[in-house]
């Protein structure tokens, strides 16, 4: 399998692969070769049930680093979803968890991009989307989602590039740089902060201060929206992880279920 992913690359990318774990849906390895070491991934078959788009995430990737923000490409097949990045020699935030006040400037800067041809990430029907995919949805589901027509979680916005997944492992050294553009979009950077509080379990208090450190890089987001869009990022991980488990039928995808309809049983 690895000669056959070689055979994709061009010859100077051609060396010796190593898989490395922690990847949740796709696969990834550590490349060799005479130039130097690269950070190869091999995406997941049928990456439209998850909501993700080949095409867009590139888009999203290359303005990103082009600002500077992400590391660059140096080969992509969005076909079979083959990207090659330079090797960052540094922890993940899971291994190595660094501080709002670094990450805030970064996003803050991202939301300031808005690159043409991606679409505007609509939460709604994301929902639906992931919906669809279930061949037997929970009687439960139903009744919860009908929660989330409320005017009051469905905030206007002005669309920026948001990277829509910054969780721990998508951080990546002291910078830090963002990683894994899968899910990125044009959206409401208040969703991109409330993936951010969700993923660190910050309390309201810890938004308090969230919100003060991306103010302070120049961003504009107050409390209530951040807490509407605390409910949908909670609502698709949900949503994710039933469809994952579907597919896989992996505990630690029903653990992620568990864990993320606790966390809404209180809005019900």
């Amino acid at each position: 399998m690895d000669a056959e992913l070689l055979k994709v690359l061009p010859p100077a990318l051609h060396g010796c692969l190593t898989p490395l774990s922690g990847g949740l849906t796709n696969s990834s390895y550590r490349l060799t070769t005479e130039q130097g070491h690269y950070w190869l991934r091999r995406g997941r078959l049928r990456p439209h049930e998850l909501g993700i788009d080949r095409y867009h995430e590139l888009i999203a990737h290359r303005a990103a680093a082009g600002a500077g923000l992400a590391p660059a490409i140096r080969f992509c097949e969005p076909q079979s979803g083959i990207l090659v990045l330079d090797w960052l020699d540094e922890p993940d935030w899971r291994r190595q968890p660094g501080s709002l006040e670094a990450l805030m400037p970064r996003v803050a800067q991202l939301h300031q991009l808005i690159p043409a041809g991606l679409p505007v990430l609509n939460l709604p029907e994301r929902v639906r989307h992931y919906r669809q995919q279930l061949s037997a949805p929970p009687s439960w589901l139903t009744p919860l989602m009908a929660h989330f027509d409320r005017p009051e979680l469905n905030p206007d916005f002005v669309p920026t590039l948001c990277h829509c997944d910054l969780t721990a492992g998508n951080l990546m050294g002291s910078r830090p740089w963002l990683v894994d553009w899968e899910y990125a979009a044009l959206a409401d950077p208040a969703f991109e902060l409330a993936v951010i509080a969700d993923d660190r379990g910050l309390s309201e208090q810890d938004c308090t201060g969230l919100l003060t450190h991306y103010r302070a890089a120049g961003g504009s987001m107050n409390m209530a929206r951040l807490r509407a869009r605390l409910h949908w990022v909670k609502l698709l991980t949900l949503l994710w992880a039933l469809v994952q488990y579907q597919h896989t039928g992996e505990a630690e995808y029903a653990t992620w279920v568990d864990t993320a309809r606790k966390k809404l049983t209180s809005f019900q």
